[in-house]
Order: C-alpha cells, then structure tokens, then sequence
C-alpha cells in the first residue's frame, strides 16, 4: 500500500529539511570526529564497566547535536538558517521572541527553540568550534531564561542535611 501525501508542497518540504539536516551534519562532522578520536584515547585507559557508558553517553551527546527529520519535522528552516547565519536580532519583549531581520522580513525566533539551539550549533561548528564548547552553549541556551533581561532562577537541591533540617520535629511552647 502506497503512503498517501496531502500535497506535493509536504513532500519539498521535508526533502528540504533532510537536505539542511545533511548541511549541519557535515558542519559538525570534523568536529565530531576529534570527539570520538579523543574519547577513544580517553576510553583506552578505563575499565570496560567505565568505558561502555562513557562511549554511549558521548554518542547520546553527539545525536542531540544533530537536526533528526523525524523529530524535527516542524523545524522552522528559515528561523534555524538566521541564527545558523547570524542575522542580526533583536528582542521583541512583547512576544518573548527574538526577530530576526532578513532584508525588509521579519523571522521569529523562540528563545528556547530547537532552531535558535541547533543554529547556534551549526554556527559555532562553522567557526571550528569543539564539540565540548558547543555541548556547553547548546546547554546553556536550554537553560538560558526567556529574554535578556529575565532572571535567572537557579534550581533548588536540596541536600540529606537541609531536608533533615527542614523534616526535624520543631520545639514547641514558649522561650524566655
């Protein structure tokens, strides 16, 4: 049985997508290729119960990193291409958005997308960036707060001694 498509616009879009998918994949692949060089000459020297999980962990790391068709399928291409190219932007404090300007056309950018993410990537990658440096601002992106002049509120850990703290039974009655 032959898949059916609602139109032929679908279909040039995902080819396009899975093309700009393509695009950042080779972006990344050199610095990809000295993560795994340096993890393999890292992994020598551990146990194989170390090993193993460092390596999946690394190749876990490396498929967050990339743009996945499937699960990108409602990527925004032109919003990840004006922060993949570094247009310039501003911060639109009404719509919690940055809006990117393309000649006289406006591209929204959501602060905590997977294209301001992703096109960060690619850019950093395009610079030659390691894949450590990238890892770090891709997470920092994830973290960062709505806008630039939102507050960051770290999260709360509670530690065994707080929660034993807070948990203790409270004296009652007066003092004095």
């Amino acid at each position: 049985m032959s898949e059916l498509r609602s139109s032929t616009s679908d279909h040039s879009a995902e080819g396009r997508l899975v093309a700009e998918a393509q695009r950042h994949r080779e972006l990344l692949r050199k610095p990809v290729e000295d993560y795994r060089r340096r993890l393999v000459v890292h992994a020598r020297h551990l146990q194989p119960m170390q090993r193993s999980p460092l390596l999946t962990r690394a190749e876990e790391r490396i498929a967050d990193l990339m743009i996945d068709p499937v699960r990108h399928r409602e990527l925004d291409l032109d919003a990840y291409r004006a922060v993949r190219d570094g247009l310039p932007t501003r911060w639109d404090a009404r719509w919690l958005r940055f809006i990117a300007q393309s000649g006289s056309r406006e591209i929204s950018i959501g602060p905590h997308s997977a294209e301001r993410r992703l096109g960060i990537i690619a850019r950093l990658a395009a610079r030659d960036v390691e894949i450590e440096q990238i890892l770090t601002v891709a997470s920092v992106v994830i973290a960062h707060p709505a806008g630039p002049d939102a507050a960051v509120v770290p999260p709360v850990r509670a530690t065994r001694r707080a929660e034993a703290l807070t948990t203790a039974a409270q004296p009652t009655g007066t003092h004095g």
